[in-house]
């Protein structure tokens, strides 16, 4: 029986869909030489943290929110990862190849020291992830946290039965863990497991409790955030990013129980339905309409422009590749039926 569609859970995810496209776009313009910060949309950063953290942050939530809302009751292994495998892989595989292509068509070949090797990493979705690590590959397309949902997937059916078994000790643990390697302060901690599952789990904790954000829940994470732009603290950046995107989901889940213009929830919707596609694509769409600007002659208001074209430029493109992943689809779907 398919589940009734949450409004929040398509708004949270499309507010974290235009930050992760904002946050690729404002990065331009942190690592010119010299850096021009003054030019980013909306600036860099959200109640103190970069607004990439940010963005990670609510989606990562978002997963664990979605994911336990339709299997906290059944989930058939099979069925899980084949949905998985078909819902992240063919798109990913064909927005990987337009990609090299075209890149192998502008350069007249590819990089002679990558080994060839490598492409593993581009075959399984994790060359952003790796690429963290100094490795170098063939990454082109998607983001580093692919990978990570990518194990996340992986690991959530036995994620799953541990917390509707014991979600007490599952959250201890996990605290316990994420303590250690916040301490410990590894080399990319950032964008390891342990620590970003609590963010994931807090997804999970929201729907399996079915807890509503009242008004007094949404004023304490709205003071949070105010507070902690304001005291500004010098602490760990990742202690900072969870609080934070915690807080953040917890507003927005509260602001979105108001948001009942049926126009704009029809918009949240739609960024949904095309969010992957966008996160596939949106990286290098920015790279190659702002390499032809030049960005020391672009005033402010036509760097909200810039990002303004970079945003119709990447739904089209997320669009044309969505388009062309249902087409594929369907033909596979049709072959099954004539067996």
């Amino acid at each position: 029986m398919k589940k009734e569609r949450l409004f929040y859970l398509d708004f949270v995810r499309a507010v974290a869909t235009i930050i992760i496209v904002l946050t690729h776009y404002n990065a331009i313009f942190l690592y010119t030489n010299p850096p021009m910060p003054e030019k980013a949309v909306l600036g860099i950063s959200f109640a103190n943290v970069y607004i990439g953290d940010f963005g990670v942050s609510l989606f990562l939530t978002i997963s664990g929110a979605a994911l336990m809302y339709v299997y906290q009751e059944e989930l058939k292994c099979r069925d899980f990862y084949r949905k998985r495998f078909l819902n992240i892989y063919p798109m990913y595989w064909i927005g990987f190849i337009l990609a090299f292509l075209i890149e192998f068509y502008k350069n007249r070949g590819f990089n002679p020291d990558i080994p060839r090797y490598k492409i593993i990493y581009s075959f399984l979705g994790i060359d952003k992830y790796m690429s963290n690590f100094g490795d170098i590959n063939f990454s082109l397309v998607g983001e580093w946290f692919l990978g990570l949902i990518i194990v996340f997937y992986l690991l959530f059916p036995l994620i799953r039965k541990w917390m509707n078994t014991s979600s007490i000790s599952l959250g201890v643990i996990a605290t316990i863990v994420f303590i250690v390697f916040l301490v410990m302060n590894f080399d990319q901690n950032s964008i390891l497991l342990p620590v970003l599952l609590p963010r994931i789990l807090f997804g999970m904790y929201f729907v399996k409790s079915k807890r509503k954000v009242n008004l007094p829940v949404a004023v304490v994470s709205l003071a949070i955030l105010v507070i902690n732009y304001l005291a500004a603290p010098s602490i760990n950046r990742d202690l900072q990013a969870t609080y934070v995107g915690i807080c953040g989901f917890l507003v927005l889940v509260y602001i979105a129980d108001y948001l009942r213009w049926v126009p704009f929830r029809r918009l949240c919707s739609l960024i949904c339905k095309y969010s992957y596609a966008i996160f596939i694509v949106h990286h290098m769409v920015i790279l190659q309409i702002v390499s032809r600007m030049d960005l020391n002659a672009l005033t402010r208001t036509y760097s909200y422009l810039l990002f303004m074209t970079c945003c119709i430029a990447v739904f089209a493109v997320a669009y044309l590749l969505q388009r062309i992943y249902d087409s594929i689809m369907e033909l596979f779907k049709k072959d099954e039926r004539s067996v």
